[in-house]
């Protein structure tokens, strides 16, 4: 009884430790939950969310590019972008959702931002297209294999480069070899440029709305793919200047080693040519911050959250747009004139002529006002057009008033006429008998164009007379008796055969100036008496750029000034207009002219235009107009055309120079000058079209 009793005690005892410790244990959890719930509650459920919340980035509007009026010429626009978010879904999944929204965005006419240089099947590499060299191909081919992020070896082949891809992104053997390659495409791209929680993949660009509503209704299918609103890059005047305004595009391999340390990304977008390139750091902007949520249909902007994003700079040109607008025109229709008149290209009477460039410049101050070049091309439609321009033979995209070289033909002859002048060679009254031919050397006896035309001669020249006519006889003996080191020591002040400084830089050719040091560089040769004369009336090696024609002409008008061309007139504050860069004249070189020498020199090209081989376009043209015209001959086809003048006669102000590639004659390309003179002077250009009332107008002006 009592042991019972005694066993009896001990239970309770041992039930009460028990209960002591499962109410101890309760009291824990309760005071726990209480802890984490109501006092600390409000801290967890931030952290919560923040698991949610992904971190983005919010590119900032490029700044605008604008003409010397305020006119807009690239600003931007609000667009939609496609982006892939890091996902949980396995990679068979998301191989899936990458081809249907690959297949999706095929189906919407939509380009895909890929770069694989792999074709559809059968697979070949699609370096060098239009490139002829295959040298050059192979080497594009084996840089990519070094550089690219999965370093390949050289040797393999497309297909086992593909085979290789289909390995690393555990692509299904059921996909068709199309199929394969797209999602391949995507994913290479996608390590390409470091995709990962923190930086999406954008897989479109600027999309239609059709395709965001379409993805909209789909977006259970979609659960990584999101919506974005961006700023995209709009030509408000179209193709207009196009070469010089330039475009923007992804951050390349090198780019972005060369860019990383000023803050880039792999998915950044920059300036890849013209102005955009130039003024990339203006332009650019800052980027903002800004937070995602994940929610049950995707990802949701939280806007309160993070930094907004600050504009770039706004640039204003040097350009008028309106006169730019009148010699592109003018450019284009007179190039199909006289291909049109021409006729048959083997007759060499400009049946072959399809490219050209033009220049107008301030006389006064460097300032380019205008610069054409054709054929030309829409930059908003970069992307489609690249592979058809890469294999254009007239080369759209090449900027020939800058980087094109071609022989100044009888435009030279104002500077042989100067060199001799100032140098003593001859006098303003010097007269010099053409004799048709040529005869001081045994060698080489050229004869002037008009005896090799209908056998008579121009008689006594003076060199005013000489300019007119364009009398070759006596640019032959005048060079004779000048030499090509006096010739080159004058050229050189012109800057012929020396980069102008303008700003696109990378974009310009020196150009080549006829010599012994330029043969002697480029062939090894001897120079001879012979290539003096030719050297004298613009033939031979000399090659210069319409720019630098341009800038010759507006030097000689200006009275001996060679100014620094330039473009950018001023960049400024998007946000309060205040001045960041601004550009002024800039004086290369003062050129001591005598007064009599300039007054022979632009009483000839008075009278080329409106007595000589420019008065059909010229003569009671209301305005007087210094001019003179080139035929240059080149190694095949008809002659390019070539004409340079400047106005008003009395009082320069502007300065052209136009060059057409087998234009037959200066004559035939010297309405493109007469359109941009009816344009500055006629047309009143400066003021139409002028919002003058605008912020930017004010600031502007």
């Amino acid at each position: 009884m009592i042991k019972r009793e005694n066993e009896q005690e001990r239970d309770k005892k041992r039930f009460s430790v028990y209960s002591a410790v499962v109410s101890a244990v309760v009291f824990l959890i309760i005071g726990r939950l209480f802890w984490m719930q109501i006092v600390q509650g409000d801290d967890y459920l931030q952290k919560a969310q923040q698991q949610q919340l992904r971190s983005i980035t919010i590119k900032a509007p490029r700044g605008d590019i604008l003409d010397r009026y305020g006119r807009p010429l690239v600003t931007n626009k609000t667009g939609y972008s496609l982006q892939i978010q890091k996902t949980t879904l396995s990679n068979d999944e998301f191989n899936a959702v990458i081809l249907r929204l690959y297949d999706m965005l095929a189906e919407q006419g939509e380009k895909v931002l890929e770069t694989l240089p792999v074709s559809q099947p059968p697979f070949a590499f699609t370096f060098g297209a239009g490139e002829p060299d295959a040298q050059k191909v192979s080497e594009q081919e084996r840089a990519w294999k070094k550089a690219n992020p999965l370093r390949y070896d050289e040797t393999l082949s497309a297909d086992e480069v593909m085979e290789k891809l289909r390995t690393r992104y555990k692509i299904s053997a059921d996909y068709t070899p199309e199929q394969m390659r797209r999602i391949a495409g995507v994913r290479y791209e996608m390590e390409l440029r470091g995709f990962s929680v923190s930086t999406p993949f954008t897989i479109a660009s600027d999309v239609s709305m059709n395709l965001v509503t379409k993805l909209k209704e789909e977006q259970a299918d979609f659960s990584c793919v999101n919506v974005m609103s961006e700023y995209v890059r709009q030509f408000d005047q179209g193709s207009l200047a196009a070469h010089i305004l330039g475009r923007v595009g992804i951050i390349s391999g090198d780019e972005y080693d060369k860019y990383q340390h000023d803050g880039y990304k792999k998915t950044d977008i920059l300036g890849k040519q013209g102005i955009e390139k130039e003024l990339e750091k203006y332009l650019r902007g800052k980027d903002g911050i800004s937070s995602m949520v994940q929610t049950s249909e995707g990802f949701e902007m939280q806007p309160e959250a993070g930094e907004a994003p600050v504009p770039g700079d706004y640039v204003v040109l040097t350009i008028d747009s309106g006169l730019q607008d009148a010699v592109e025109k003018a450019l284009g229709q007179t190039i199909e004139n006289i291909r049109s008149r021409g006729g048959d290209p083997g007759a060499k009477s400009g049946g072959d002529a399809y490219c050209g460039a033009a220049v107008v410049l301030d006389v006064n101050s460097g300032a380019v006002l205008a610069t054409a070049t054709w054929p030309t091309y829409d930059p908003a439609k970069f992307r489609e057009a690249y592979a058809s321009m890469l294999s254009d033979p007239n080369k759209p995209m090449w900027n020939r008033a800058l980087s094109g070289t071609y022989p100044p033909g009888s435009t030279f002859k104002m500077l042989t006429s100067i060199a001799a002048l100032e140098a003593g060679v001859i006098t303003p009254d010097t007269v010099i008998q053409d004799k048709g031919i040529y005869r001081f050397y045994s060698d080489y006896q050229p004869a002037c164009w008009i005896w090799n035309k209908s056998h008579t001669t121009h008689g006594n020249q003076t060199v005013t007379a000489a300019l007119v006519n364009s009398c070759n006889y006596f640019y032959y003996e005048v060079g004779r008796l000048m030499g090509i080191d006096t010739l080159n020591e004058y050229a050189k002040k012109f800057g012929f055969g020396e980069y102008t400084g303008i700003e696109l830089s990378g974009e310009e050719s020196q150009g080549r100036l006829a010599g012994p040091a330029d043969r002697q560089k480029y062939a090894g040769g001897q120079w001879r008496g012979g290539d003096t004369l030719q050297a004298a009336i613009g033939q031979s090696e000399n090659l210069f750029t319409p720019l630098q024609l341009a800038n010759y002409v507006a030097t000689i008008a200006n009275g001996g000034t060679r100014y620094k061309p330039y473009l950018v007139k001023t960049v400024r504050a998007a946000g309060n207009g205040k001045c960041v860069l601004e550009s002024t004249p800039e004086v290369i070189e003062e050129i001591q002219i005598k007064p009599e020498t300039l007054n022979a020199i632009k009483s000839g090209m008075l009278g080329v235009t409106e007595n000589g081989t420019a008065s059909s376009v010229f003569h009671n043209y209301p305005i007087k107009v210094g001019g003179k015209t080139g035929s240059a001959q080149v190694s095949r086809g008809s002659d390019n055309g070539v004409f340079v003048g400047f106005a008003p006669f009395d009082k320069p102000e502007i300065a052209v120079a136009v060059v057409v590639e087998h234009g037959n004659s200066g004559s035939d390309v010297a309405p493109i000058a007469q359109a941009a003179f009816n344009q500055y002077f006629l047309n009143n250009s400066q003021n139409s079209d002028i919002n003058t009332g605008s912020a930017i107008g004010q600031l502007i002006h």
